[in-house]
């Protein structure tokens, strides 16, 4: 849903995103098929394809440059995405990473049946909040998209963030909001995924959370001292306003 030049201008650090973020996946289940929602230029599904993936399908809006895909034409669907689609088979895993929030809100329940039809695993993530971008309309905290998969059977885990939150060559929104959803009715990958976080000693991060490089982004001083004068902007023009008129009787 973004110009092809933005994607451009981000490859090498959403590639890299990409790569360290699938790796991990990778360590904990053997993944051989993905599909990505919202794919984009394909970048993801390009590192799928040097990671071992050997099914990699995408779909994406009628705006795709299809000159500018980083993978075979055949292997992206072009769709609207707020409406129902079929693939035509399961995949190991499927995953749509800062798409949602462009999804209008109406629609959200279609977006998270397309994943959870098409998947038992499921990598997700949506921009929260006032985190801002081109055409965020939907930006929704990752505690209501956990209740929505919630719904449906799928249960988060908090394997991604953890191990991403401190690399400087990974996207902050990524790092911030990538989690993991499992069908519950999967018990192997259940008991697959609690031993890797087990042996591994992760700690689970607070499902609601602002990574730091947005916080500085948008918590500079300057604003946070404007702010406060923007509330009290009112009453003072009002006072100013009768100032004026007194003045001139």
């Amino acid at each position: 849903m973004y110009d092809f030049d933005w994607h451009r201008m981000h490859r090498e650090k959403t590639e890299r995103s990409a790569k360290l973020t699938l790796s991990i996946i990778r360590d904990i289940f053997d993944v051989d098929s993905i599909l990505d929602i919202g794919c984009g230029d394909g970048i993801w599904l390009k590192t799928s394809r040097t990671l071992g993936f050997s099914v990699c399908k995408g779909i994406d809006g009628p705006w795709t440059k299809m000159e500018d895909l980083q993978i075979p034409k055949e292997d992206i669907k072009i769709g609207n995405l707020e409406n129902r689609f079929e693939m035509g088979r399961r995949f190991d895993l499927a995953i749509s990473l800062e798409v949602a929030e462009h999804i209008k809100n109406e629609s959200s329940d279609i977006m998270v049946d397309n994943l959870t039809q098409h998947s038992d695993l499921l990598l997700f993530g949506a921009a929260i909040p006032y985190q801002g971008g081109f055409r965020h309309i939907n930006e929704m905290w990752q505690s209501w998209w956990a209740d929505k998969f919630a719904e449906r059977g799928y249960r988060y885990f908090d394997v991604v963030r953890p191990q991403i939150w401190h690399r400087n060559d990974v996207h902050y929104w990524y790092k911030q909001n990538a989690l993991l959803y499992v069908n519950t009715k999967r018990s192997d990958h259940i008991e697959t995924v609690e031993n890797y976080i087990r042996e591994n000693s992760l700690n689970t991060y607070p499902l609601n959370l602002v990574h730091p490089e947005k916080y500085e982004d948008i918590a500079s001083y300057s604003q946070i001292a404007f702010k406060p004068l923007l509330r009290k902007l009112p009453s003072r023009l009002t006072t100013k306003m009768k100032d004026v008129l007194l003045r001139r009787i």
